[in-house]
């Protein structure tokens, strides 16, 4: 009789003991890291809202189109919704169509914008089969400016033709990498501000972490600024340039899924470029950015 009633309590005590072991120490159970938080500027999951969790302007707002004359607060499209519990983690952004002329943004302040010796890194997550989901023509998933995309201007895009080549683009001032007015399709493409990606790993079947950090931009000197795509923790490439960017915070803008057809998740903005080794603890955390 002791012997029957001793083993089942010493059972559950060895049980309990390995659930708090497993407690502490599964990685699926660990936070983002504190030196990724308290450089955490901008966060929008897209778990219960549209609208961001961390941020100077939290709100979601729709643009009329790309010339962004008119600017409304919230989400006015139809082909643009939260799709509860489908995203990297939690919910994500989802667009149904990339026909629309709205344009879904969150305002620029949130980037970080600093006239001199300005750094960062953006990160999010991306869930679409190129070449079968996107519509012919160019695609920018997200794109972040005061003007244009090709004048002080941070995006990513999927090029027109099949099949489609993935890039960062990281344009100075108009004047400043283009000071003769060359014709885009006259440049060649070893000389655009881009760091392509012939492969990309992108599915629909998957989520694609996509990064890029950025460096020593607006400096007094000129001295060369970097900016470094990765995919999945891995570096693609860099640019390294003089690299100046001159905004009006007010005007600028993060625009999300122009031309878009795919889910969207977890956008976050860091003010410092983070190293390769943070890039991969992003890419690795099993509950995202959230604290």
């Amino acid at each position: 009789m002791w012997t029957a009633q001793f083993l089942p309590y010493r059972l559950c005590c060895t049980l309990a003991t390995s659930l708090l072991a497993v407690s502490l120490t599964s990685p699926s159970l660990a936070g983002p890291p504190e030196s990724l938080q308290k450089n955490l500027i901008f966060l929008a999951p897209f778990d219960d809202s549209l609208d961001a969790v961390i941020g100077r302007d939290k709100a979601i707002h729709t643009a009329e189109n790309l010339e962004r004359k008119v600017i409304t607060p919230g989400n006015s499209r139809d082909d643009v919704s939260l799709a509860p519990k489908a995203g990297r983690y939690g919910g994500a952004l989802r667009f149904v169509t990339s026909e629309s002329p709205k344009v879904t943004l969150f305002r620029g302040v949130n980037a970080g914008y600093s006239p001199s010796n300005w750094s960062g890194t953006v990160s999010f997550w991306l869930k679409l089969t190129p070449d079968q989901d996107l519509k012919p023509g160019y695609c920018d998933p997200i794109q972040i400016t005061d003007k244009t995309w090709n004048d002080a201007s941070f995006f990513v895009d999927f090029d027109k033709d099949l099949p489609r080549v993935f890039r960062l683009g990281v344009f100075s001032n108009y004047k400043s990498w283009n000071p003769n007015d060359i014709a885009w399709e006259k440049i060649e493409a070893r000389d655009r501000p881009m760091v392509p990606v012939i492969k990309p790993p992108f599915t629909r079947d998957a989520w694609t972490h996509v990064a890029w950090t950025f460096s020593n931009f607006n400096t007094t000197d000129n001295s060369p600024g970097t900016a470094t795509l990765y995919l999945n923790g891995k570096s693609q490439g860099s640019l390294r340039n003089p690299l100046n960017f001159t905004w009006d915070p007010a005007k600028a803008v993060i625009m999300l899924g122009i031309a878009y057809t795919g889910d969207f998740d977890e956008l976050a903005i860091f003010n410092r470029s983070l190293s390769d080794t943070e890039i991969q603890t992003i890419y690795q955390l099993p509950a995202g950015l959230s604290p």
